[in-house]
This record gives structure tokens, C-alpha cells and sequence, in this order.
């Protein structure tokens, strides 16, 4: 399991993406994030997956309501 933890530089670049975008989406929770205080972010490549396989986009809380 620990192996399949990835830090928000290594998640950008698995995504093609920048690393501020993971951060933007890390904190507006649009993506699996798993917090280790209050700005370090780590990801699950697994949850990552199943996150695109199943669309790839969550709507805002707000939204949903």
C-alpha cells in the first residue's frame, strides 16, 4: 500500500498536469487526497485510478445540494 502513495509533484506528472492544478484540486477536494496536516497532500494511484475511470470529475458539494 505504501508504495502506492505519491506525492503532488509525482501525481502532476503522472497526469501531464502542473503541480499547483493538483494542489487547486487537492484543496477544492475534486480529487482522492489524503491530508498529513494542513498543506501536505499525498495521493493514492489506485483511488487516482478508479477517481478517472469513473469520469474523472466530482461536483462541487454546493452543487449538489
Amino acid at each position: 500500500m505504501i508504495d502506492d502513495i505519491v506525492t503532488a509533484d509525482e501525481l502532476a506528472e503522472i497526469l501531464r498536469v502542473g503541480t499547483q492544478r493538483i494542489y487547486e484540486l487537492a484543496r477544492t477536494e475534486q480529487i482522492p487526497v489524503i491530508r498529513l496536516g494542513e498543506r501536505q497532500y499525498r495521493f493514492s494511484k489506485t483511488a487516482i485510478e478508479e477517481f478517472l475511470r469513473n469520469g474523472g470529475c466530482k461536483a462541487p458539494a454546493d452543487i449538489t445540494d
